[in-house]
């Protein structure tokens, strides 16, 4: 009885999250469409597209900076959200895009970590789907946990804001985590600064092969992916029956 009381809160929970969420991407999403329109219609002419250089050069100020590190925090909390690095690139420049891009990312993974510790699978679930966080259920009792984590975190095309809500229910500590595991993410994110900075720029041939190697590292990281996390868990199941093992032995 209990249990099925603890079930019904927890489904009421995740219905009450996701009807939150829903809501708010869809006013983001409202809000974004309207805010574009003027965009769209400047671009539509070489007048309209100087000023709109001129404008977007505006938000190199604070102002730029807060918007900037807002769209990066809900890009991590709202992970349908496509990544946003290259923007950085292209208004603060490599270096600056990138530790804003950076900053933004462990706000947003940081206010993950505290909601689904608080609140547990009902809140990961309300964001992800139920199977995307089955895929990784394996690592919850993954004794070399931080290692696999930053194996994974470093391969490319992998979901990581995905991951990044399932990782607080597991037994990593949140000091391992951010110490250890999301620094794993800077490579790419300096990657796709490059990228936006040299495009603004005008150095189409380092914007081309910055695609290309964006691309091979793309489809390197899909044809692995899969390999990768049967490998883990192939070695994760020998190690729980060497344990197993182990312990009927023991007098």
């Amino acid at each position: 009885m209990k249990k099925d009381n603890a079930e019904k809160r927890n489904e009421k929970l995740k219905k009450h999250i996701r009807a939150i969420t829903v809501i708010a991407f869809l006013a983001f999403f409202v809000l974004s469409t309207v805010l574009s329109i003027p965009l769209i219609k400047a671009l539509r002419t070489e007048d309209g597209m100087k000023t709109m250089a001129k404008h977007l050069e505006s938000y190199s100020g604070p102002v730029g900076v807060l918007v900037f590190l807002s769209i990066q925090t809900i890009q991590v909390i709202i992970a349908v959200i496509p990544a946003v690095q290259i923007v950085g690139g292209i208004l603060f420049g490599w270096f600056f895009g990138t530790v804003l891009s950076f900053a933004g990312i462990l706000l947003g993974s940081y206010i993950v970590f505290l909601i689904v510790g608080k609140f547990g699978r009902p809140v990961a679930e309300a964001f992800v789907d139920e199977k995307k966080l089955k895929k990784f259920s394996f690592l919850e009792d993954e004794k070399k946990l931080t290692g696999v984590l930053m194996l994974l975190y470093l391969l490319p095309a992998f979901p990581k804001d995905v991951l990044t809500y399932f990782v607080p229910l597991t037994k990593i500590s949140k000091r391992d985590f951010f110490l250890y595991v999301m620094p794993c993410r800077i490579p790419a994110v300096v990657l796709s600064t490059v990228l936006g900075s040299n495009a603004v720029s005008g150095n189409f041939k380092t914007v081309l092969v910055l695609l290309a190697v964006c691309a091979v590292l793309g489809i390197a990281g899909f044809v692995l992916k899969e390999p990768m996390l049967r490998v883990i868990k192939k070695k994760r199941h020998k190690h729980s029956r060497n344990e197993e093992a182990e312990t009927e032995t023991d007098p």
